[in-house]
C-alpha cells in the first residue's frame, strides 16, 4: 500500500513537469475587463525564435478584430549562459459585449493557457461645452420620397479633430447589398469646419444613388470608426472609437400607372435641340448635316429612346451610330445623346421634317412632361448655278452706207465676239460647280471611311425595309437590341407602347444590367432567350401567320 502511494506521487510529479513544459508559452493581457469599442493587448512570451516566425491567429478572429501584432527579442549572456526570450504583442478589439475566452495559442512547440475576457457595453460619447467627440459623421440624402430609378444624391461627411489610425467607413457595402446602385461623384473633398468651438478636418464623399425596386425601407446605418493615438509611450494605438449617423428612411414609388410611354425616364430636366433653322433652302445634290442632341439631368444616356428614321423620295438619309455620354458633377449625373444624320438631296421639292418629342417624368414637379423639337422645312431647288438654255444669236439691223462699207462688218464681228466670251464664262462656272460638288462627295465618303460601321450597325442602317430574322439570337448589346425592336415597330407603324408588359419589363431589366454596372440586377442568357421568343411571337402574330422556320430557342 505504501509503495502504491509512492508510485502515484512520482507519477503526478512527472505529469506536472511535462504539463509545465508543454505550457512554456506565457500569455497575459493588460486588462481582463474591456469596454466595447476599446482595444487591449495580448502579450505572449517564450523561447521561440522571432526570425521567420509564422503564427496562426485565426482562432482569435471569431470574437476579436486583430488590429496589430509586434514582436521583440531580448538576449542575455550571463556567466557563460546564453538565453533568448521573444515577446509577441497582439492588439485586439472585441466585436461585441459578452464573456469570451482567448484560446490556447501554439508557437512552434510552445503553448499558452486560455484567458477569459469580459467585454462590457460602452457608454455613448458625451458631448457638451467642455467635452466634445474627436470624431463625428453626418449622412444626407437629397430625396427620401421619390420614384423608382430616379436619381438621389448621397452626401457623407467625416469629421475628425485628431489623427485617427485604421479609420474605416461602414455602410457602403451594406447599401449595395440592399439593392441600391451607387456611383462615386469625383474625388473626396477635404476642408475644415468649426463645431462646438472645436476645429475639425472634414472629408466629404458624394454618391449618385438609384433604387431599382419600389418600396419603403430604412437605409443601413453608416458608422465611422478608428483608433485614437496612444497616450502612453511605447504603444502606437490608443482607445478605439466609433460614431454612427442618424438612420434614414426612404420611400420609393413605382412607375405611375397612367404614364403614357413605354420608356420610363424619371429626370429633373430634359432638353432636345438640333442645329437646323425652321426653314432651310438647299439645292439638289447638296448635303446637310443634322445633329440632334438630347440632354437629360438625373439619368443615364442609355434611357434616351431612338429617333424615327427619315424616309423621302427627295433625299437620302445616312445615320451614324449615336454617341452616349454620362457627365457626373456635384448636381449628379447628366446623360447626353447625340445623333448625326447626313441628308443628301436628290430631287427638287418641299420636304417637312416632322417634329420630334420625348415623354418623360419630372421628379421635381411629379408630373409627366413632353419635350418637343419643332418641325423643319426643306425647300429643295434645282441644282445651284444650273446653266440656262443658250440664247439665239441676234444681230441688230445695220444701216449700210456705200461710203463707209467697213463699219457694219466691224460692228457685227465685235458683237459675235462678246457673245462667245459670255458663253465661255458660263461654261467655266458650270464646270467649276461640278468639280466642287464632286469634291464634296469625295470628302463625305472619306469621312464615312474614317468611322466604319460595325456589322450590326451596317445591317441596321442599310436594310431598313427588311424584317429581322428571329431565328438569329438578339445581340448582347442593349443599344443594338433596342434598334432592332424599334426597326420592327416602325415597319408595322406601331409605337413601343404596343409591346406587352412582360416584354417591357424584360427590356427594363436588360437596360439596368447593361448600363448600371453597380446595379444588383443581372440579365441572364435565359432571360435574353425569353425576350427573343416573346418578341418573335409578338411580331409573328402581327403578320397573321407563324414563321415557317422553327424557333432557335426552346420556349
Amino acid at each position: 500500500m505504501q509503495l502504491k502511494k509512492i508510485y502515484l506521487t512520482c507519477l503526478s510529479v512527472i505529469l506536472l513537469a511535462f504539463s509545465s513544459l508543454s505550457l512554456a508559452l506565457d500569455a497575459r493581457v493588460d486588462r481582463t475587463s474591456v469596454p466595447e469599442n476599446e482595444s487591449f493587448q495580448l502579450v505572449l512570451t517564450g523561447s521561440f525564435s522571432a526570425f521567420n516566425l509564422s503564427i496562426d491567429l485565426a482562432a482569435l478572429e471569431k470574437d476579436f478584430q486583430v488590429l496589430d501584432n509586434r514582436r521583440s527579442t531580448n538576449m542575455q549572456y550571463i556567466n557563460g549562459d546564453f538565453t533568448a526570450q521573444t515577446t509577441l504583442t497582439v492588439t485586439l478589439e472585441p466585436k461585441q459585449p459578452g464573456v469570451y475566452t482567448i484560446p490556447s495559442i501554439t508557437i512552434e512547440d510552445e503553448s499558452s493557457q486560455p484567458i477569459q475576457i469580459q467585454v462590457t457595453k460602452a457608454n455613448s460619447i458625451q458631448t457638451g461645452p467642455n467635452e466634445v467627440s474627436p470624431i463625428d459623421i453626418t449622412v444626407e440624402l437629397d430625396q427620401t420620397d421619390t420614384w423608382v430609378q430616379a436619381q438621389m444624391l448621397l452626401t457623407i461627411k467625416l469629421y475628425q479633430s485628431v489623427k485617427l489610425y485604421n479609420a474605416e467607413l461602414n455602410g457602403i457595402k451594406e447599401l449595395q447589398a440592399q439593392g441600391l446602385s451607387l456611383e462615386k461623384i469625383g474625388d473626396n473633398k477635404s476642408y475644415q469646419s468649426k463645431r462646438n468651438n472645436q476645429t475639425y478636418q472634414v472629408t466629404e464623399l458624394n454618391y449618385v444613388v438609384f433604387a431599382d425596386n419600389p418600396g419603403s425601407f430604412e437605409l443601413p446605418t453608416f458608422s465611422f470608426q478608428g483608433q485614437l493615438p496612444a497616450r502612453s509611450y511605447g504603444s502606437r494605438y490608443g482607445k478605439s472609437i466609433r460614431v454612427s449617423a442618424d438612420p434614414i428612411s426612404i420611400n420609393i414609388k413605382d412607375v405611375p400607372k397612367d404614364y403614357p410611354s413605354a420608356t420610363w425616364i424619371p429626370a429633373k430636366r430634359l432638353e432636345l435641340s438640333d442645329d437646323l433653322n425652321d426653314t432651310i433652302e438647299v439645292s439638289v445634290g447638296e448635303s446637310i448635316n443634322r445633329n440632334l442632341v438630347v440632354s437629360v439631368a438625373g439619368q443615364e444616356a442609355a434611357v434616351i429612346p431612338d429617333f424615327p428614321e427619315i424616309k423621302s423620295p427627295l433625299l437620302n438619309a445616312y445615320s451614324d451610330a449615336p454617341e452616349l455620354n454620362n457627365q457626373i458633377n456635384m448636381d449628379g449625373i447628366t446623360g447626353v445623346r447625340m445623333d448625326s444624320v447626313a441628308l443628301i438631296t436628290k430631287a427638287p421639292g418641299t420636304l417637312t421634317l416632322p417634329e420630334l418629342s420625348i415623354t418623360w417624368f419630372n421628379t421635381t414637379t411629379g408630373k409627366v412632361e413632353t419635350t418637343v423639337l419643332p418641325q423643319r422645312t426643306l425647300n429643295i431647288i434645282g441644282a445651284a448655278n444650273q446653266p440656262s438654255a443658250p440664247q439665239p444669236l441676234t444681230v441688230d439691223p445695220v444701216e449700210i452706207k456705200t461710203e463707209e462699207p467697213s463699219e457694219p462688218t466691224t460692228e457685227i464681228k465685235t458683237e459675235i465676239k462678246e457673245t462667245a466670251s459670255t458663253w465661255l464664262v458660263v461654261m467655266t462656272i458650270v464646270l467649276g460647280v461640278i468639280v466642287f460638288a464632286q469634291a464634296i462627295i469625295i470628302w463625305i465618303l472619306l469621312q464615312r471611311a474614317k468611322h466604319p460601321k460595325t456589322i450590326d450597325e451596317e445591317n441596321l442602317t442599310t436594310q431598313n425595309n427588311s424584317a429581322h430574322d428571329w431565328n438569329h439570337p438578339l445581340p448582347a448589346d442593349f443599344v443594338a437590341c433596342h434598334r432592332i425592336i424599334n426597326h420592327e415597330l416602325k415597319n408595322h407603324n406601331m409605337s413601343a407602347s404596343a409591346l406587352t408588359d412582360e416584354i417591357q419589363q424584360l427590356l427594363n431589366d436588360f437596360r439596368a444590367s447593361t448600363y448600371r454596372p453597380n446595379s444588383q440586377k443581372t440579365f441572364t442568357e435565359t432571360e435574353r432567350v425569353t425576350l427573343n421568343n416573346k418578341l418573335a411571337a409578338f411580331f409573328t402574330s402581327l403578320e397573321g401567320q407563324k414563321s415557317d422556320a422553327p424557333s432557335l430557342y426552346p420556349s
